[in-house]
């Protein structure tokens, strides 16, 4: 690479031939600073009116997105609560389902009879 004889005049003719402000926002390289400022300040009143107008807790959870009372468990546990609950019955109808007594034990108890035992 060589080095121009005269660096500032070849950076001058440069900075004279450069597109100006207008020219690079009609071209989509920049962003107009305007539009740009208008744009941030429509997003912010559009957060600032979501914000003010979100649903109470006990809207979320007449909603059922909550899931239970918002005061007792996090949120961010809601899901884990449900699930935790929802193992523990599995787990208790899986036990009463395998502790259950055969047929022959209901008869004995007189629970049962010989005759609804045959069906």
């Amino acid at each position: 690479m060589t080095v121009p004889e005269n660096p500032a005049k070849l950076l001058e003719a440069q900075l004279a031939h450069r597109p100006d402000i207008q020219d690079l926002v009609e071209r989509n390289i920049i962003k107009d600073p305007k539009m740009d400022a208008q744009e941030k300040r429509r997003v912010e009143e559009s957060l600032l009116h979501k914000i003010d107008h979100r649903p109470t807790p006990e809207e979320l959870v007449q909603h059922n997105i909550l899931k239970a009372d918002p005061t007792e468990v996090a949120p961010a546990l809601q899901k884990n609560q449900f699930e935790l609950e929802r193992n523990m019955i599995h787990d208790s109808l899986e036990n009463k389902l395998h502790e259950r007594p055969d047929r022959a034990k209901l008869v004995e108890q007189g629970i049962l009879t010989n005759d609804e035992t045959s069906k």
